[in-house]
């Protein structure tokens, strides 16, 4: 279903928007700090309750976060609980936006694929080259995925197919550890104060993340694997 753009904004206030896209959102600059708030706080009321634009409202949001740089303290939480959003979700779409404005988002495009490019680049030319790429070839957002991992794991000395797994692997792992981490940040008042039975419950079932922690300790601080008998 296409995303009907005007009909997204006629929901937003008026002020301080100079165009929209189904791929992002500019604003006017020189937005007053409650004006801009405002519209923020709009868009993620409005990705809560919109069928069908998500990825808009997404891109959408991320530029507005995005213009206010770091004076948004708190609101990508804020954000995401009010459009029913991964905060991780906005971060990344905050991300991708400051790297790529509106005025370089290929339209032959989807969103996905500039997330794809924008969160693996900084580089603005080098962004560019692989949105001209992944539009000429007609590349598929999993195609364009594959083709980036592969280049960036050929940067970094690993371009064989089995370290290109790996490679994947450990991205896929460390994204589950992150939000892991932050459904414990959340929760720390209640696991401060668990009793004596549930914290020795806790622990049975957080025997392979404790030698995890014992396991990446060693290896950040001396390069090496410590053998099983250390960690018993």
């Amino acid at each position: 279903m296409q995303t009907d753009v005007r009909q997204l904004l006629a929901a937003l206030p008026p002020e301080g928007i100079d165009r929209a896209t189904r791929l992002g959102l500019a604003l006017a600059p020189e937005l007053k700090t409650d004006a801009w708030r405002h519209l923020v706080t709009r868009v993620a009321s409005l990705a809560r309750t919109a069928t069908g634009a998500r990825l808009t409202l997404t891109a959408w949001l991320g530029d507005a976060l995005a213009y206010g740089g770091a004076g948004g303290r708190g609101l990508i939480a804020e954000c995401a609980e009010a459009a029913g959003f991964d905060p991780g979700t906005l971060r990344n779409a905050k991300m991708v936006c400051s790297r790529i404005p509106v005025s370089c988002r290929h339209d032959a495009l989807s969103w996905t694929h500039h997330c794809e490019v924008g969160l693996a680049f900084a580089d603005p030319h080098e962004i560019e080259r692989w949105l001209d790429t992944a539009e000429a070839e007609a590349l598929s957002t999993a195609d364009l995925r594959r083709r980036v991992r592969l280049h960036v794991a050929a940067g970094r000395g690993a371009a064989s197919p089995a370290a290109l797994g790996s490679s994947v692997a450990a991205f896929r792992l460390i994204r589950e550890l992150r939000a892991a981490g932050r459904s414990l940040a959340r929760e720390r008042d209640l696991w401060r104060h668990w009793s004596p039975a549930a914290a020795r419950l806790a622990l049975e079932e957080l025997r392979h993340l404790t030698e995890f922690v014992d396991v990446v300790r060693t290896r950040a601080v001396s390069g090496r694997t410590p053998p099983l008998r250390d960690l018993a």
